[in-house]
C-alpha cells in the first residue's frame, strides 16, 4: 500500500505522518505497519510494528504491538495481546478509545473529526509511533478534526513494548 502523508498538529507544531500497511500472508487481520514521522523540529523517524484485530489466528494476537478491538463484546480482549502498547476500542464513527503505553489507565479519546481524517486503525498506529518517538499521546486528541474529550491519563506514557519496535531515522 502506498503511504499518504497527513498533516497533524503535534507538540511543538505541525508534523507530517505517513502510514504504510502490509498484510501478513495467512495471518487474518495481522498487518505489518510502518509509520514515518517528520517531527516539528525537523527530525524524522520510522516506527515498525505489528497491528492485529481479532479474530486473528494464534500466535498473531500474542505478538501484536497494536490491538484493534471493534466488537464491543470483546472490550476486555486486551488479554489477547498482553504486550500491546496500544489497545484501540473503536465505537463506530462517533469515537475511539485508545489505551496507550504500559499504564492501564492511560486513555485517549478520539472523536468524529478524527474519523473523518483517517480510519481508527491508522490512529492506533499513529499512537504507537508517537509513544515510540517520546511524544505525548494526549496530543493526538488535539489533532485535526475537532476537539474530542481527553481522559485524565498521563501525557508522558511511554511504550512498554519499545524493545519489540524498530525505530530508524529516515
Amino acid at each position: 500500500m502506498t503511504a499518504r502523508w497527513r498533516e497533524l498538529h503535534g507538540p511543538g507544531g505541525a508534523l507530517r505522518a505517513a502510514v504504510e500497511e502490509t498484510p501478513v500472508p495467512g495471518a487474518g487481520t495481522a498487518v505489518r505497519t510502518a509509520v514515518r514521522l517528520r517531527l516539528p523540529d525537523g527530525r524524522r523517524m520510522t516506527d515498525h510494528h505489528l497491528r492485529v484485530a481479532p479474530p486473528a489466528p494464534r500466535p498473531w494476537p500474542l505478538l501484536a504491538d497494536v490491538l484493534v478491538v471493534r466488537d464491543p463484546g470483546r472490550a476486555g480482549a486486551a488479554h489477547l495481546a498482553p504486550g500491546a502498547a496500544v489497545l484501540a476500542l473503536p465505537q463506530g464513527p462517533s469515537g475511539c478509545r485508545l489505551r496507550c503505553g504500559p499504564r492501564r489507565d492511560a486513555w485517549v479519546e478520539l472523536g468524529p473529526g478524527h474519523a473523518a481524517v483517517a480510519p481508527w486503525e491508522v490512529w492506533a498506529s499513529l499512537a504507537h509511533a508517537w509513544l515510540v518517538a517520546g511524544l505525548p499521546v494526549q496530543a493526538l486528541a488535539a489533532a485535526p478534526g475537532g476537539h474530542p474529550a481527553v481522559s485524565s491519563a498521563s501525557s508522558r506514557a511511554r511504550t512498554a513494548s519499545a524493545r519489540s519496535v524498530r525505530c530508524t531515522p529516515t
